[in-house]
């Protein structure tokens, strides 16, 4: 029908104009990071683009619910503001009646998020991890910080005095490794280089460490003995291997069918489970909240303001912070054992619903 047509097309407009808005505003995130790659790494144009890309990719299943909510209160309080919703209901048509559009709509949003939660986004979370971890071994000194002490480089505390970052060199170099608890180690080099070395796999990172004119300390605390060891120069391997205990993979990083296998291959209980588990129906529930915001959207819509695109915009902040904060303390109540993963995720869902059917009823006369 022309109604539904008319009713599609006020809220696609704003729905792609807020999809692409928040997808720029996340972007805007992580532009200092991204300009480091650039600056920093050296990285190619194509390369930082479809880093980018890969990024943007991340932060779509946060953008469409969001941008649908914002794209029906601006389209309700339009309709409310301008006096035409009145003129629909004098025709004969309801609220539920203008909602069914956009229903069968929100059924499309949702299923393209379930397609983007189960696969597409955790291999851009991959792709990105993949082409981030090639960047580093390109320049893995950058994320070395001059005059500082510089924790996790491969679990490794070092400082320089003097870092080139083109050639990858240091001066006055200390490092303190403790990767041995048992046998801790002290090194100073008057000067040394990073050297990235190709890993077997692609989530992997190795570096050859060579220091020059230096001094091992090392202090065995079961014997307690100290040991000073002068060199010439030092060769030191470091490697951290794909999906060791640095936390290079993600559960966001698994697809439907890895995180069903991870899922069965951890025991029942323990909080890898629950993680795994949680992350399956986080996944599912945030694609079912643009089903939900439709209602919710209608009823806190229809409010008679000429600001409509404000005050669409900044309620929508409001119940994207409560449902994120929601979200997050059911997560923690669940790592508690309050509530199993998939009723814990379904939480921020039934508030909105709540809200939702207070909403529309009020605004249906």
């Amino acid at each position: 029908m022309r109604m539904d047509w008319y009713v599609l097309t006020e809220v696609i407009g704003p729905f792609f104009g807020g999809l692409i808005f928040f997808e720029f505003l996340f972007l805007m995130f992580q532009a200092l990071r991204l300009a480091e790659f650039f600056i920093v790494h050296g990285v190619a144009a194509a390369t930082l683009g479809k880093m980018t890309l890969f990024l943007g990719l991340s932060f779509l299943p946060t953008a469409l619910p969001i941008a649908f909510l914002i794209a029906v209160l601006t389209a309700f309080g339009r309709f409310s503001a301008d006096s035409e919703l009145v003129a629909m209901k004098a025709n004969g048509f309801s609220l539920a009646r203008l909602s069914v559009p956009l229903v069968l709509l929100s059924i499309a949003v949702s299923g393209f998020s379930v397609a983007l939660n189960t696969e597409w986004v955790p291999w851009g979370e991959t792709a990105f991890k993949r082409t981030l971890i090639k960047v580093g071994n390109t320049k893995v000194v950058s994320s070395i910080k001059e005059g500082t002490f510089t924790s996790g480089f491969f679990d490794l505390l070092i400082f320089a005095d003097k870092i080139d970052t083109k050639t990858n060199r240091m001066k006055k170099v200390f490092i303190y490794d403790e990767r041995e608890p048992k046998n801790p180690l002290a090194v100073v080099a008057a000067f040394g280089e990073v050297l990235p070395v190709k890993t077997s796999t692609e989530l992997g990172a190795a570096a050859l460490l060579k220091l020059h004119n230096g001094s091992i300390h090392s202090n065995d605390i079961q014997s307690n003995t100290y040991q000073k060891i002068g060199f010439g120069e030092y060769k030191l391997y470091l490697k951290i291997d794909e999906g060791s205990t640095d936390n290079t993979t993600k559960p966001r990083m698994f697809n439907y069918q890895q995180l069903q296998k991870m899922i069965q291959n951890t025991k029942a209980g323990t909080f890898e489970n629950l993680e795994f588990r949680a992350e399956f129906w986080r996944r599912y529930a945030t694609a079912l909240s643009p089903v939900i915001f439709i209602f919710l959207g209608m009823g806190f819509g229809t409010v008679r303001t000429r600001a409509v695109r404000a005050g669409s915009a900044l309620l929508a902040l409001i119940i994207l912070i409560i449902y994120w904060v929601v979200q997050a303390w059911a997560t923690v109540q669940m790592q508690r054992g309050w509530f199993s993963p998939f009723f814990a995720m379904q939480i921020p869902n039934l508030i909105m619903l709540l809200g939702a059917v207070a909403g529309f009823r009020r605004a249906t006369w």
